[in-house]
């Protein structure tokens, strides 16, 4: 595989110009620095692009404004700081269960969302548990007792925990974003 400079040198007209010639030479390799800089330049700005590669994470979580209030001070590893900035990316909007379920799973949290509604003529069967006209917009959200984020070779960055475990981003990502017609109320184990 020939260099750049080697390639300019072959782009010339034989004829017209001789490629070993000390200043043409020298012309050239100046030319073919300058095209390998800007192509190490395009390289990076294209890692910088994508936010799951970590490249540029603090100006990710600057535009966003993240981290989330609730969180700033713990130590999240990269791969939460990553999580959150493309949940932030996705959580554009929704009021559904299914959307909070996706958005707890894209922190890599798995959750379930019971709703309680209070007892209607048939709808509650016997044994049912009976949630008054207070619990009408309660919504539940059921998450494993502890959640363990553990380090993942090329993921992780020197010096960072090999594991981290606990629920205060979700909680606070969830609560950030909480539907206008629902209070959330978190249960942890066996719900």
């Amino acid at each position: 595989m020939s260099t750049v400079a080697d390639q300019l040198c072959a782009l010339l007209p034989p004829d017209a110009y001789d490629g070993a010639a000390q200043l043409l030479s020298a012309l050239n390799r100046a030319d073919a620095s300058s095209l390998e800089a800007a192509n190490r330049a395009g390289d990076q700005v294209l890692d910088r692009v994508w936010p799951d590669n970590a490249a540029a994470l603090g100006d990710w979580e600057r535009v966003l404004g993240l981290p989330d209030p609730c969180v700033v001070g713990d130590d999240l590893t990269v791969r939460q700081r990553v999580a959150a900035v493309i949940a932030k990316l996705r959580g554009v909007g929704g009021q559904s269960r299914a959307f909070f379920i996706q958005l707890a799973a894209s922190l890599g949290y798995e959750v379930t969302i019971t709703e309680f509604r209070p007892p209607r003529v048939g709808m509650v069967r016997a044994g049912d548990p009976v949630a008054g006209e207070g619990w009408t917009s309660a919504w539940r959200v059921n998450a494993p007792a502890v959640t363990v984020f553990r380090a993942v070779a090329g993921t992780a960055a020197a010096g960072e925990a090999l594991s981290v475990w606990g629920n205060k981003s979700l909680e606070c990502r969830l609560s950030a974003m909480q539907p206008a017609h629902a209070t959330l109320i978190f249960g942890y184990g066996g719900n």
